[in-house]
């Protein structure tokens, strides 16, 4: 009993700390496809788009961990699970970063000026797409 809770606070503990990196490592993969600085644009200019369209891909990104992190845990080594955790959530950063980059591409205009400048539709659909590519991600796993 002592031995499997001991092994359950190791993997809670591992899983937490790399979920605090996978939430970092999407958060400045999303500031390198926005215009500006996304810390000044969050904290210093309140700027609603900008707290919205990181709200959403970090949610997203939330789900994808979740998803790896249950499907990792399974296995039975916990740097296995870990690797694979991190893998799959580095596989989704890109995947949706690619998306932001490809309706960029697709729409009029520079999407990253309108989302900074109060368009709410486009962050609106930005965040679709997000929240999309993150279930649909989470659920293969």
């Amino acid at each position: 009993m002592k031995s499997l809770f001991l092994d359950n606070l190791a993997g809670i503990s591992a899983y937490g700390l790399l979920g605090i990196i996978v939430l970092l490592v999407g958060y400045f993969a999303l500031d390198v496809v926005t215009p500006g600085r996304l810390r000044d644009l969050l904290w210093r200019e309140s700027n609603q788009n900008a707290v919205l369209l990181t709200s959403g891909f970090l949610i997203s990104l939330g789900v994808v961990y979740a998803a790896s992190a249950r499907a990792g845990f399974m296995t039975d080594q916990l740097w296995q699970g870990l690797l694979f955790a991190a893998l799959y959530s580095l596989v989704a950063i890109a995947v949706m970063c690619f998306s932001f980059v490809l309706i960029d591409w697709l729409t009029p205009g520079r999407l990253g000026e309108l989302l900074m400048s109060g368009n709410t539709a486009v962050v609106w659909v930005n965040i679709v797409v997000f929240v999309t590519l993150g279930v649909s991600m989470g659920a293969t796993l």
